[in-house]
């Protein structure tokens, strides 16, 4: 399929980019074993290496994948004739390229401490650096917070000298409501952060002096739980189940259920009992809807009492927050539940609810009967809200590929027909966590529409949607 930049030009391999870490390290690899030349080496290889080496190349970030089979193409005409003659790999540098070309000229006229995870993987090493130089750098600290609180689930792309300069920066923020943002979000990247910066960050949480910031930290914290010693896992939890008021202990054990799968069963039960006896519905349903990303670790007594709970909340915001969450924990709920949860959804009467209901149910999309999956698509091309529509859009992309031929084409229109820009990226931007399961020209369609938005922090936000949803694809099809 041909690919066009983001002036509508055809994209020709072979055009322009910078090499990276990752493509040089594969090419000097290939070099040790071949005794030859960049340029004019290669030719003794077998073809099976030297398309092992493209794949290589293109299994990492989306802009490590694009900049990479570009430098190895610019690198010697055996690896670009091995890129070329491959399908897959040919298709996937054609795909990413006019997105990340679009994306690094966008770039500067991006808020540095609006660019977030999704956007870094974008980025080359170069840009990755300047980022976090300009996170640094910034002199009003809840900027700062939220720079650095958006980067932590992009971890993974990051050095360990630039990790330790994040955490360091986030531990040294003067106010304790933006050293909550931070240590908060940088929960998501706990994994990829040395034991002492895990300690560093939990006795931080925990050293907080108001308890609506420790329940923050918490809840944050306990994304990357899973990643923490038995002895900091004990803490998180008592620290939350120790909590008076009602609106921080749901919060903060909200965020904990995450992390459920790590913990022992005692401190389960302790969870779910403190979420059973919490007074107020919104407290509760808040409660309910974190707890329900472990609701595999739970047993099914326990998961009963809260699904009882969850459609007892008396009024409908509540009701359509905590069936929203239940979304996660569908594959672990028996039929019956599932389609009372699916009911009580599409009984919500104010569009708000309804669509916040659907568009969390549709994480358990693969667990639904066919019409079930109809009746939460029909619901959500049915809301009048945009902002809503758009988000019950996003969440259905995760699950296109359980979708029929003529939903994915009605989920793709009602995307692209969006009036307002913030709605319409939104939508695209979740559609890409599908894009895999959908026709080239369908594809074609969102790329063109995400490059034509004119909102700068709108237009990169639907393009790292597409970027980072067509990399994870590939890389799980064909780059294994």
């Amino acid at each position: 399929m041909d690919r066009t930049d983001a002036n509508g030009a055809l994209i020709q391999a072979g055009s322009a980019s910078q090499k990276t870490s990752l493509s040089q390290a594969a090419l000097e690899a290939a070099l040790d074993r071949s005794g030859t030349s960049p340029k004019s080496g290669f030719q003794d290889l077998p073809v099976e290496l030297l398309q092992a080496i493209s794949r290589q190349v293109a299994s990492g970030s989306a802009g490590d994948a694009a900049a990479g089979l570009h430098a190895i193409m610019l690198s010697n005409k055996y690896l670009k004739a091995s890129v070329l003659a491959e399908t897959s790999v040919k298709e996937h540098y054609l795909f990413l390229q006019p997105l990340i070309g679009a994306f690094k000229a966008l770039k500067p006229q991006l808020a540095i401490h609006r660019i977030n995870s999704h956007m870094l993987a974008l980025m080359g090493p170069k840009q990755r650096q300047e980022q976090v130089t300009a996170v640094l750098g910034l002199a009003d600290d809840w900027q700062k917070s939220e720079a650095i609180a958006g980067l932590a689930a992009g971890l993974a792309h990051l050095s360990e000298s630039q990790r330790e300069e994040l955490v360091t920066a986030a531990l040294g923020l003067a106010y304790d409501s933006d050293k909550t943002q931070a240590i908060a979000g940088l929960g998501a990247g706990l994994e990829h952060l040395i034991e002492s910066q895990q300690q560093a960050l939990v006795t931080a949480a925990l050293g907080l002096a108001e308890d609506w910031q420790k329940s923050r930290a918490i809840a944050g914290l306990g994304t990357g739980l899973a990643h923490l010693s038995e002895s900091r896992q004990e803490a998180l939890v008592t620290a939350a189940l120790s909590l008076a008021i009602g609106g921080d202990k749901a919060q903060a054990i909200a965020g904990l259920g995450a992390g459920l799968a790590a913990l022992e069963r005692s401190q389960q039960e302790a969870l779910v009992t403190a979420v059973l006896g919490l007074a107020g519905d919104r407290q509760k349903s808040e409660a309910i809807a974190g707890l329900a990303a472990g609701l595999a670790h739970l047993s099914e007594s326990q998961r009963e009492d809260l699904v009882t709970a969850a459609l007892g909340l008396a009024d409908e915001w509540n009701r359509g927050k905590v069936l929203a969450g239940l979304g996660a924990g569908l594959a672990h709920l028996s039929e019956s539940q599932q389609q009372k949860l699916v009911t009580a959804a599409l009984d919500l009467a104010d569009d708000l609810y309804r669509g916040t209901a659907v568009a969390g149910l549709s994480a358990g999309l693969a667990h639904l009967s066919e019409s079930q999956q109809q009746k939460l698509v029909t619901a959500a091309l049915g809301l009048n809200d945009g902002w809503e529509k758009s988000m019950a859009i996003a969440k259905l992309g995760a699950g296109l590929a359980h979708l029929s031929e003529s939903q994915q084409q009605k989920l793709v229109t009602a995307a692209l027909s969006l009036a307002i820009e913030g709605d319409k990226s939104r939508a695209i931007a979740g559609v890409g966590a599908g894009l895999a399961h959908l026709s080239e020209s369908q594809q074609q369609k969102l790329v063109t529409a995400a490059l034509g938005l004119t909102g700068g922090l709108q237009k990169a936000q639907a393009i790292a949607g597409l970027a980072n949803g067509y990399q994870a694809s590939r890389v799980r099809d064909y780059l294994r």
